[in-house]
């Protein structure tokens, strides 16, 4: 099992039972000392009692992510609980779809404040101290249709490699401060926000998509959260600068039949 003990990590958007609550506990179990954020304060409490019951350390702080001033509360607050900081999980993110002609300029400027401005802002925040660490980690929650847009995702996608770019100038600045910067993307995941995007009768379409994955089913949290560990640990210690897919041979986008 990867060893994390002594570790301590940021991760924003885990106020669902999503990616972001899965990867939070996945770290908390590995031995990391957690602060958890999010907008939503109800489901981000339910995160650090879920953590901390278990017998493990969590500090939820309300957190707007295109927000500067509660960027440096959470890293303040974080230095001031644990001091030190090794991980920073940038999970946030919002997504919109919809047709070109249909779309406003407004839609874009906001997925490129979350998507975009949201990871910078968080790592110019935590850049000292992930120096100070020696080995600082910074993971990205990218997505697959960051390499693979489809119709509808005139904005997400490139949003979302935007952000990878972003990641790999992370990586270069990072390197010589003993920072490593990687983007995750995760292919179809069984999410809350699937369902809220697609519809609660999965029925219509878990069974068609699942075979454009050559592993024959979708994603889990659990899948994504485990592959964070691993790149935060040691174990991972020379890959920096990459886009990491996970999502079971989707990549191919080719019927596996």
């Amino acid at each position: 099992m990867v060893n994390l003990i002594g570790k301590v990590g940021i991760i924003t958007g885990t106020t669902a039972d999503s990616i972001g609550r899965a990867c939070a506990l996945a770290m908390a179990r590995a031995g990391v000392k957690l602060i958890v954020t999010g907008r939503n304060e109800t489901g981000g409490k339910t995160t650090e009692k879920i953590i901390n019951d278990e017998g493990y350390s969590a500090i939820f702080i309300k957190h707007d992510v295109t927000s500067e001033k509660d960027w440096e509360n959470v890293v303040n607050k974080c230095q001031e609980k644990y001091g030190r900081l090794d991980i920073l999980l940038n999970n946030s993110g919002e997504s919109r779809g919809g047709p070109i002609e249909k779309l406003s300029l407004n839609d874009l400027h906001f997925l490129l404040k979350v998507n975009v401005e949201g990871p910078f802002l968080g790592a110019k925040h935590c850049w000292k101290h992930l120096c100070d660490s020696g080995s600082g980690v910074i993971l990205n929650m990218s997505s697959l249709t960051s390499q693979q847009p489809g119709p509808g995702g005139t904005i997400y996608g490139p949003s979302k490699a935007t952000q990878n770019s972003l990641t790999r100038v992370m990586a270069m600045e990072g390197a010589k401060h003993g920072i490593r910067a990687i983007s995750v993307l995760p292919g179809l995941t069984f999410t809350d926000g699937v369902l809220d995007s697609l519809g609660n009768d999965t029925s219509r379409y878990k069974a068609p998509m699942a075979k454009r994955i050559w592993m024959g089913e979708w994603g889990k949290s659990e899948h994504i959260a485990d592959a964070c560990v691993f790149l935060a640990s040691e174990e991972a210690k020379y890959i920096t600068g990459v886009e990491f897919n996970i999502d079971g041979g989707g990549v191919g986008q080719i019927p596996k039949n």
